[in-house]
């Protein structure tokens, strides 16, 4: 009966001290921390949106980031047609240079 007492406190304890950890969880997100900014910006919403769909066009936006499109991220354009790159692919299975596989 003691280990069953024991193990009671134990629970117990654990339970009192739970809320303690309550005020570093703010928001419900695990390690979020509130932003909070003093500047106040002078541009328009209309004016960001603009500078946004400008650097669109121009491709001068980063490639990776919040709002970035990384599946659709091309670094460079294949010369070969797809004839080519499948006979490539059969030559390299053939040869051992790729495991194999369907092709």
């Amino acid at each position: 009966m003691n280990k069953l007492l024991a193990s009671a406190l134990i629970a117990a304890a654990g339970f009192a001290a739970a809320p303690s950890f309550a005020g570093d969880n703010i928001g419900g997100e695990v390690g979020y921390v509130p932003q909070v900014s003093s500047t106040v910006s002078g541009l328009s919403r209309d004016a960001v949106r603009a500078e946004y769909l400008q650097a669109e066009r121009n491709g001068s936006l980063p490639e990776y980031g919040e709002g970035a499109d990384t599946g659709a991220v091309a670094t460079a354009k294949s010369l070969l047609s797809r004839d080519a790159v499948r006979a490539e692919a059969v030559y390299a299975v053939r040869h051992g240079q790729q495991v194999g596989g369907e092709v």
